[in-house]
């Protein structure tokens, strides 16, 4: 690991809510994530293309937990598995993506295993993400991006009190190979001041 890396912040390796559990994913959990993702994989491949380009065996996600290790240990994003806290069950899986540090500007991204969708376990999880991030990583901006379709995940951020900054059109394929458009929503340290209070 270099100097520079070496003087970057690290986030913290637990994140403890109400009802969820965030940690880095360990080897063991490799079977647990596969299932979580194969039962889930038709209706998340809609949004998000590494589900249906990735983890299409077993093997596959034994390979992706040692690889997202590895960006944590050079800062380039904190990948976190989402555990039901009470259960240790699997739920889904978050991150914070490490945009620019020199601002710092993070990204979140997430998803959730099927059956588990509308409970409220992924916006617990942007809370304790996106504080965790103004209060111990000095952001400066906070940004969750996705499909302009795709109303649950927007969702998330309008309920937090993120602002919607633009609407990127024709921004990527989706996994038919069709254009979308992205929404762009961003907190900044006086936004996450202003709505921080209300969240439970």
């Amino acid at each position: 690991m270099s100097t520079k890396t070496n003087a970057l912040p690290e986030a913290a390796t637990e994140l403890r809510g109400a009802r969820v559990l965030l940690r880095p994913y360990r080897p063991e959990d490799a079977e647990d994530v596969f299932v979580a993702i194969n039962e889930s994989r038709e209706r998340v491949k809609a949004w998000l293309p590494w589900a249906e380009e990735g983890h299409r065996t077993l093997a596959d996600t034994e390979e992706f937990i040692p690889r997202v290790a590895r960006d944590w240990e050079e800062r380039t994003q904190f990948v976190y598995g989402i555990w039901e806290a009470a259960t240790g069950r699997y739920l889904g899986g978050t991150g914070i993506h490490c945009r620019n540090w020199a601002v710092p500007h993070f990204e979140i991204g997430y998803w959730i295993r099927d059956g588990e969708e509308g409970k409220g376990y992924v916006r617990e999880a942007v809370v304790l993400q996106t504080r965790h991030m103004f209060d111990d990583l000095g952001a400066n901006r906070v940004e969750i991006r996705c499909d302009a379709r795709n109303d649950r995940s927007r969702r998330i951020p309008e309920s937090l009190g993120f602002p919607l900054e633009g609407r990127i059109r024709n921004d990527e394929r989706d996994s038919e190979g069709g254009l979308r458009d992205t929404l762009v929503f961003a907190l900044t340290p006086e936004d996450y001041a202003a709505v921080s209070d209300g969240w439970s």
